[in-house]
């Protein structure tokens, strides 16, 4: 009985090590590991064919490719299966998968990538003929039906056993009452009968016998050749709406051909056209959700495909913001991230549940939050690649991380309040995308809104207030700016003259007149004449010219002068009047004033 025991408990063991080397097989197989890349070649899976000198091709011929990653700890992956090929000359040879397919006479260069990794080679192909050794149409048919156009082809042997289909321009038919052939080879039958079909390439030629028969048609079949594999029914073209599917019809005859059915000549008809339509080439639009039946019908013979139109389903995805664009974010500035996508009909719908995925990187990491979109935290300068996958579709997008950028502008004091001819030093911090912390910033341009000349402003941000009123003081960097606001500490209440006579030198200016600015406190300051505009009403009197009386002669004149206040409530000015009686001496001038005004 322990015997017995023993030996289930090692078959347990036995079966139990197998399971887990199995395990770790599959996960090896399926979970490969691509971040550790450094270099990717590419190279010809095997050694070309008989006939391929090098790496030329014919045309139609085929040579696979395989790419091979070596990783930054000297390891080496195949990874032909994950790179995009590219060549730059398809039509010469064009990539199918990993195989590389001659299409024309030509030369091109093969190169692959993968993960914003180029190749580090590229592989030279060249397409040409060779030497033909004979022709030959294909397919090597017989017989053709009367109803059915049939397509030959010029196929070339060459000297080195290769075949290859060749263009030509050269088809002709012994009886064109029994059937043409166009320039590319169309055989178009007319009536029951033989005929020859040749085909010349060069000086070489080759020929096929037809026999169109009076076959007739027995049966269609119907194919879609577009339909929506989101959903599987067995006998069911599935149609979303706002995707249209094209049908194929295949005929079947009674000289037991088949051959597909030229769609225009078929008729088609749909049994609700408020569900679906059906065009005369057999292309079918739904309208709306419902279940039909799409028929085809020749020469009496008729097929029923059923149809069933289901609600819209994703067409394409898109990762946003950038939707697939190029996304460029500095340090400190995360992006949130989000999928929509765009339905079948057209119309595009928001945060589509899915997992965004980042591929490795040392520039970023991800955060994700249960019910909240994905972020993309930036770590540093550099390059991240984000997928998404919804419903088989896949979309991935590009970010590259710059360094961090000025993003704000504080200016010390935020607010203040000079007195008239006072000055004050502003200063200008930075807070930067990756830091709340203001840091020291140069090379800012300091400017005023002011088109008064309220206060004198250097380039290292003093403020000077000539002026009583209010204006706005902006500092700008990398197009960033910040404004604070100066106003008068103490505003003038009026202004007056305060000497009462003037001796002027005859044939000379006299002295700058003296202006006086009292304030709301109280206060009085000798104001500026710059800052004054001066009046006379008898200019042949005397005038005042840059603050200074001029030209006096005998008489009486009235100098006014006008202090302008400017705030947002608009301008505001104060007088001061005085009469001046200007007499004249030998020598002189003297203007004294009797009574002075305000």
């Amino acid at each position: 009985m322990n015997i017995m025991i023993k030996k289930r408990l090692k078959l347990k063991l036995i079966l139990l090590v197998l399971t887990s080397l199995l395990l770790v097989s599959c996960k090896n197989d399926n979970d490969e590991d691509h971040s550790n890349i450094s270099t990717i070649t590419i190279t010809p899976k095997e050694v070309p064919t008989q006939g391929v000198s090098g790496y030329v091709l014919r045309t139609v011929q085929q040579l696979e490719l395989i790419a091979i990653a070596e990783n930054r700890d000297n390891t080496t992956q195949d990874i032909t299966k994950h790179v995009t090929w590219h060549s730059t000359v398809p039509e010469a040879a064009k990539m199918n998968g990993s195989s590389v397919v001659g299409v024309d006479i030509g030369e091109t260069e093969i190169s692959a990538r993968y993960n914003g990794i180029e190749s580090s080679n590229s592989i030279h192909i060249r397409v040409n003929y060779g030497n033909i050794k004979n022709l030959r149409i294909t397919p090597a048919i017989t017989s053709i039906s009367k109803t059915l156009p049939v397509q030959l082809n010029l196929t070339s042997v060459f000297e080195d056993r290769t075949t290859a289909n060749i263009s030509t321009r050269r088809w002709s038919s012994s009886n064109e009452d029994v059937a043409s052939v166009s320039i590319t080879g169309l055989v178009t039958p007319k009536k029951v009968g033989e005929t020859t079909i040749t085909a010349r390439k060069g000086r070489k030629k080759a020929t096929a016998k037809i026999i169109v028969t009076d076959a007739e048609l027995k049966k269609i079949t119907l194919f879609p050749l577009n339909a929506y594999d989101g959903v599987t029914k067995v006998g069911v073209v599935i149609a979303p709406l706002g995707k249209k599917t094209q049908l194929k019809a295949m005929g079947t005859f009674d000289d037991h051909t088949a051959r597909e059915l030229d769609p225009s000549k078929v008729t088609w008809k749909s049994e609700d056209k408020q569900i679906a339509t059906v065009s005369n080439r057999g292309e079918i639009t739904p309208q709306k959700m419902g279940k039909i039946n799409i028929t085809a019908t020749k020469d009496g013979i008729s097929e029923t495909l059923p149809l069933e139109v289901i609600h819209p389903k994703i067409a394409k995805i898109m990762i946003e913001p950038g939707a697939g664009d190029r996304i460029e974010t500095p340090l400190g500035r995360e992006v949130q991230l989000t999928v929509s996508g765009i339905l079948t009909d057209g119309r595009k719908v928001q945060n589509l549940a899915t997992h965004i995925r980042l591929l490795s990187t040392n520039a970023a990491t991800m955060r994700y939050e249960i019910g909240k979109p994905a972020v993309l935290v930036p770590v540093t300068p550099g390059e991240a690649t984000v997928t998404a996958t919804v419903d088989g579709h896949i979309a991935t997008s590009s970010i590259t991380i710059t360094p961090e950028v000025l993003e704000r502008i504080i200016i010390t004091p935020e607010k203040a309040s000079v007195p008239l001819y006072g000055t004050i030093q502003l200063t200008a911090k930075g807070v930067f995308s990756n830091s709340n912390e203001p840091k020291d910033i140069t090379n800012v341009a300091w400017d005023t809104t002011s088109r008064f000349g309220i206060v004198a402003l250097d380039n290292k941000g003093k403020v000077t207030l000539l002026k009583d009123g209010d204006t706005n003081i902006i500092a700008t960097k990398n197009s960033i700016q910040s404004t604070v606001t100066i106003t008068s500490e103490d505003k003038l209440a009026s202004i007056s003259f305060p000497k009462k006579e003037y001796y002027i030198e005859k044939g000379k200016s006299g002295k700058p007149l003296e202006v006086i600015g009292t304030t709301q406190s109280g206060k009085q300051i000798l104001l500026h004449n710059s800052s004054l505009k001066f009046h006379s009403n008898d200019s042949k009197v005397a005038s005042v010219i840059n603050g200074r009386i001029t030209n006096p002669g005998q008489g009486s004149v009235t100098i006014t002068a006008i202090y302008e206040l400017w705030s947002d409530k608009g301008r505001k000015q104060l007088r001061a009047q005085m009469r001046f009686t200007c007499i004249e001496h030998v020598y002189s001038v003297t203007c004294r004033i009797p009574k002075p005004s305000r």
